[in-house]
């Protein structure tokens, strides 16, 4: 879809969630001395500006990461991720700068992994052309996610990860993603596969997250929710009523296959403390995995 561009809602609560859980996978699979491998479906721009005109039309990122900061949360599972964050951002300054998932796949990455980054809308392909211009380890292609993803599958580390997130403008998506990743789970049985997926009122997700398990492997699903289209105030030092809520999105899922071992608990811990800095009492973060355990 060459409409979608992700300035509008970089840094909101659906990235916190999303990236933090990112930052868990890349810390596990950055353990082990062998090299591997990250792909993601929609890259993105690869960097954000939080005080250009799309950020700065919706102010999603004030109800999200800068709340998040502002907590000051001391999570261990979290610190990853904000130490990530941070390092795009001057030390003691003002938040200016989001990594989109490829800019903190680069940070976390060894200098023998590789990343495979599929964009197909013209202005943000250019910009990832351009923030990754000079790294060698990066691979950026223009085609369309659901047809260039099984090329690319196996790649030839075999140890790595796919993160898959649509924004789902085109509602056959809910479906076709799982066939999808099951086309590419068969030629990448040891691949690790993250799924993001918007949590809206009709619960237009339940095709999806059934294809998902449908899958016969191991898969954690972990569901973040907030109070949907109600005013969320924005750190001190946003306007007094600050941003609502994307509106009609009550929350945000990932579902991970073949999640790490131990990652459940990480990321219930991580999912927990986003729920209590963004969202307070209303918030509620669910974990739960399916199937056999790896």
């Amino acid at each position: 879809m060459l409409s979608y561009q992700h300035g509008y809602h970089a840094g909101g609560f659906a990235d916190v969630h999303k990236h933090a859980a990112l930052c868990l996978l890349l810390a596990h699979l950055g353990r082990k001395p062998a090299p591997f491998c990250m792909i993601d479906s929609h890259a993105g721009r690869g960097l954000y500006d939080l005080t250009g005109e799309q950020a700065g039309r919706t102010g999603e990122w004030q109800a999200g990461i800068a709340r998040l900061i502002e907590s000051a949360p001391t999570d261990e599972s979290l610190q990853p991720y904000l130490d990530v964050v941070a390092g795009f951002n001057k030390a003691g300054g003002d938040l200016v700068t989001y990594p989109g998932s490829p800019s903190i796949a680069a940070r976390m990455m060894g200098a023998a992994d590789r990343l495979l980054l599929i964009e197909a809308h013209p202005a943000e392909h250019a910009a990832l052309r351009g923030v990754f211009r000079r790294d060698r380890r990066v691979h950026i292609h223009k085609r369309d996610s659901f047809e260039a993803l099984p090329g690319l599958i196996p790649p030839a580390e075999r140890r790595g990860l796919a993160l898959i997130d649509p924004s789902y403008e085109i509602k056959a998506e809910y479906r076709s993603v799982p066939v999808m990743v099951g086309s590419a789970l068969r030629r990448w049985p040891t691949g690790i596969f993250a799924i993001w997926y918007p949590l809206l009122p009709d619960d237009r997700h339940g095709p999806l997250v059934a294809g998902l398990d449908a899958l016969a492997r191991p898969v954690l699903i972990a569901e973040l929710t907030g109070p949907a289209g109600s005013p969320a105030p924005g750190p001190a030092n946003s306007p007094a009523n600050g941003p609502a809520i994307r509106q009609g999105l009550r929350g945000t899922g990932l579902a991970v296959i073949n999640p790490p071992w131990r990652f459940d608990e990480s990321l219930a811990a991580a999912g927990a403390a986003i729920a209590r800095c963004l969202f307070g009492a209303n918030g509620n973060h669910t974990v739960r995995v399916t199937g056999d355990r790896p």
